[in-house]
């Protein structure tokens, strides 16, 4: 087990917990080779269709563990730099779905670790914040602007100044609020809902995903498609759609089996 992270998984979520409470998960050296390795040693494992970030229902990540940059040489410092790229491009790019759960307040690049994960849940008590910038650091703001709007990502950028978790809601920074002490359940919950699809599933969604966004509609379109003719020729759809067809006969539709009443 890497340094200050605890590593599982249930129900083809594999789920990747910071713990490193001398310093509320701060990203040094450890935790930034950790995360790396983990995430590279279950991507192509098909026991992990989706992988939850989380730090406890305390708090998440407090970013950078600037003390580690201190006294350091020229050449350590780009050591450090190039590390945390491996790490931000790893996750960013990660081929399975990723969803973080953020309690406590998640500053500069304990936020950005987030909003490098596809979605992101946040308890009651949690804050976002670009914080970099009171440390005359910029933060991460193709970050911000994938989930929120221009506005919000520059004023956050150019201010540092944090959001709570309902205003990050409003503005896209998380998709759900959930009670304090409830994030890991709720977190959890949702990456098993993903994770049910399979690896194999999950993986070719999470490519039209990643792509798809850079493309114009008219090569989206005809990128998406020849997607869906390549899983039409699947073994997994012959059986997934004679499961759903029997499941439709029988009056229980799996595409609104968890519509709200």
């Amino acid at each position: 087990m890497p340094p200050y992270l605890n590593l599982s998984v249930e129900n083809g979520v594999g789920i990747l917990q910071l713990d490193h409470p001398e310093k509320r998960n701060a990203l040094g050296w450890e935790l930034h080779h950790g995360i790396v390795e983990a995430l590279e040693g279950w991507a192509y494992d098909d026991e992990v269709a989706a992988v939850l970030l989380i730090g406890n229902e305390q708090y998440f990540c407090s970013g950078w563990a600037l003390d580690v940059l201190q006294g350091t040489t020229p050449e350590e410092r780009t050591r450090f730099t190039d590390l945390a790229y491996r790490l931000m491009i790893t996750l960013y790019d990660f081929r399975k779905p990723t969803v973080a759960a953020v309690a406590g307040v998640a500053p500069g690049y304990g936020m950005d670790l987030a909003n490098m994960c596809d979605i992101t849940i946040a308890s009651e008590n949690a804050a976002f914040g670009s914080t970099q910038v009171k440390y005359a650091m910029n933060g991460f703001y193709h970050g911000m602007l994938r989930k929120t709007n221009s506005q919000r990502a520059r004023r956050m950028f150019f201010t540092g100044d944090p959001v709570d978790a309902h205003e990050a809601l409003r503005c896209g920074l998380a998709d759900e609020v959930v009670p304090v002490g409830t994030l890991r359940e709720s977190a959890l919950r949702l990456a098993g809902e993903i994770a049910e699809h399979g690896a194999e599933l999950t993986a070719v969604l999470k490519e039209v995903a990643l792509r798809a966004s850079a493309m114009d509609h008219v090569s989206a379109t005809a990128y998406e498609l020849r997607v869906t003719h390549d899983l039409l020729g699947r073994d997994l759809f012959a059986h997934r759609i004679a499961e759903g067809l029997d499941r439709l006969r029988s009056g229980r539709s799996k595409a609104t089996e968890r519509l709200a009443p």
